[in-house]
């Protein structure tokens, strides 16, 4: 068992399908929510093992070790980024279909923010009306992307995060005795995943991670102007590859900044230093809620440099207009 799985076990939207399932009262559907990527997934399929295991998830009956091999029959699991109407007839048709060992059946769907609304309706008919010996557990990033009719159909479980310690410990799983820069590099990561295992993981195995940080520092310090804009923006050389990169490392920087106008500054990050008496709480707030607006722009595929502009002017739009 891996650290995350072990962590995952301890958390409360497993332990509720384990009690479930020990008490006899599995639900038809179980939707875990939660925007770390890896945590998600992993919850859905440990939910699966305790839904199927007749002890709650044991890891140690042959019904577990089945699933662990993946071999278990009666488990099927979904992981597209993207799921079709096709996709959700077929699984709508195999849980219909009742040849297969064991009392039950359990259907994973852990990205259920690919499903369109379409494709959801398709699925809601039979939510509304469940094949008998089945249980769907299901995964999205956030409830909005869910349909409300599914959502109300559905025993929701929320997955809160890890803490950094948790964080760091998986990032440092089988290093007996890490370096010095593993463990810099390792709490840094863990401090910038703010409780998301997928973020921290990414960051980590990011070797320029550091170097990227102090760059977009120094660019957001030195932003003073929209004169000053082009000139800033060709130190970070935006293109496709690297957007992404950006936008999550200038999140990290005003939550940190936004973390110590609370009081909880976090050691470690001396780049920094002073810049937090440059924003008051409320234009932190929206400039957290602009970079939100610009992945959305990522994620549809628009122009990184237009990604960049619309970021840094709305910066310097924000911390104008809070100032009035």
């Amino acid at each position: 068992m891996t650290e995350t799985q072990r962590l995952l076990r301890e958390s409360r939207p497993y332990m509720t399908v384990a009690a479930d399932k020990k008490s006899g009262a599995l639900n038809h559907c179980y939707l875990i929510l939660s925007d770390d990527d890896v945590a998600r997934r992993e919850l859905c399929r440990l939910a699966a093992k305790a839904a199927l295991c007749p002890h709650g998830g044991c890891d140690k009956c042959e019904v577990c070790e089945k699933i662990n091999d993946g071999a278990y029959v009666a488990l099927r699991v979904n992981e597209s980024e993207k799921i079709s109407v096709d996709d959700v007839s077929e699984l709508i048709e195999d849980s219909y279909f009742t040849g297969f060992d064991g009392d039950l059946k359990v259907y994973v769907v852990s990205n259920m923010q690919g499903m369109n609304e379409k494709a959801q309706n398709k699925f809601l008919k039979t939510l509304e009306e469940p094949p008998e010996g089945v249980v769907f557990i299901l995964g999205a990033s956030q409830q909005t992307s869910v349909l409300a009719t599914i959502l109300s159909r559905c025993k929701k479980l929320y997955f809160e995060g890890f803490s950094q310690e948790q964080i760091f410990g998986v990032l440092t799983e089988g290093e007996d005795d890490p370096d010095e820069e593993t463990v810099r590099m390792a709490t840094r990561a863990a401090v910038c995943g703010f409780g998301n295992l997928t973020r921290a993981q990414k960051l980590y195995k990011d070797v320029a991670f550091g170097e990227k940080f102090s760059l977009l520092v120094s660019v957001i310090r030195n932003l003073t102007s929209t004169k000053k804009l082009d000139e800033q923006l060709m130190k970070l050389k935006i293109d496709k590859s690297n957007i992404d990169g950006y936008l999550d490392i200038a999140e990290t920087v005003f939550r940190l900044l936004l973390a110590s106008k609370r009081g909880a500054a976090e050691k470690g990050f001396e780049e920094l230093e002073g810049l937090s008496g440059e924003y008051d709480y409320p234009t932190l707030v929206n400039i957290l809620e602009l970079i939100i607006k610009c992945k959305r722009m990522s994620e549809s595929n628009c122009n990184p440099q237009s990604i960049a502009d619309a970021l840094f002017i709305g910066i310097l739009e924000v911390k104008y207009l809070c100032r009035k």
